[in-house]
């Protein structure tokens, strides 16, 4: 990238924070109602909507859940497919059409290792690392999933930063059911299962980062069976395994999600995507995410 390239960048990032900084800067998030923090040691056995950024998110968090819910819908809100191309070609395809194609059969061979075919699946379509730019065309799609349901619990990523589009599928699912209850309408229960997230410069897989207001986390060891299970089904996701191979396989995690505050950062300190070549960080992130909680009708005045 030429110095004029990286000059011109950061002058529109300056420019489109002040704009934002003057729009937005004085608006908050408006308060959802807190749940208590109980456990949730039922989840296995409840109607269960799980909502994840790519496919292979629903096997490295969720796996061996999915085995046991006798209820449960899956929506996939990015085809796992970035618009550059990078990806796709670093993973021996000659386009994004091929990958993308590899990732939905990769999917369907995982939830077919535990017979689970038959679990509706909707792909939402967005391409990979948009999530956070196309919030208010996800939420509407996910209200409708929400309402031919009656699920319980919605499970999805928490706000940790390790993904632009992690991060973004928990704000879309948290908007639909703030936006589900404002209507006096029934919406399932927010639950975060584990990802993973930068911590003192190292990725941590599979553990919670902290978070105020989270309920307690709910630990479900996987048994030998159960832990052969979940590695057929992630030696499924063969174009992902340099990011499989470092989520551990003995246990599953799941806690009721916090009231997040989409418009500051997870945590102090870098960010986990900051650490890739991408044309996102946080501070970018989180003014697609005002604007986008805006045109819902989720901000007002502070």
């Amino acid at each position: 990238m030429s110095i004029v390239t990286k000059l011109a960048r950061h002058a529109y990032r300056s420019l489109d924070q002040a704009i934002y900084d003057r729009l937005y800067g004085s608006l908050r998030i408006r308060k959802a109602a807190e749940h208590s923090r109980r456990a949730i040691d039922d989840l296995p056995t409840q109607p269960t909507l799980l909502v994840v950024a790519h496919p292979d998110d629903e096997a490295l968090g969720a796996g061996a859940l999915l085995a046991r819910l006798t209820d449960t819908s899956i929506v996939i809100v990015t085809d796992g497919t970035p618009l550059d191309g990078r990806a796709a070609r670093a993973a021996g395809f000659d386009g994004n059409d091929s990958y993308r194609q590899a990732r939905v059969a990769e999917t369907a061979s995982a939830l077919a290792t535990i017979g689970r075919g038959e679990v509706p699946v909707f792909r939402l379509g967005i391409p990979d690392q948009e999530a956070v730019f196309r919030i208010a065309r996800i939420v509407p799609q996910l209200t409708k999933i929400i309402q031919g349901g009656k699920f319980k619990y919605v499970v999805t990523h928490p706000y940790e930063g390790g993904h632009p589009d992690h991060d973004a599928t928990t704000l879309a699912v948290h908007a639909a059911c703030v936006l589900l209850r404002g209507k006096g309408l029934d919406a399932p229960i927010p639950v975060d299962m584990t990802s993973y997230h930068l911590v003192e410069g190292k990725m941590v897989y599979g553990r919670f980062l902290p978070s105020a207001g989270a309920g307690p986390v709910e630990s479900f060891s996987l048994d030998t069976d159960q832990s052969d299970l979940k590695r057929r089904m992630l030696e499924c996701y063969r174009t992902q395994s340099s990011i499989v191979d470092e989520f551990p396989r003995d246990a599953e995690r799941f806690r009721m999600a916090p009231v997040y505050d989409f418009l500051k950062p997870p945590h102090s300190g870098r960010l986990g995507y900051e650490t890739y070549l991408w044309r996102m960080d946080g501070a970018r992130w989180r003014r697609a995410a005002g604007r986008a909680l805006n045109r819902l009708g989720l901000l007002e005045p502070s």
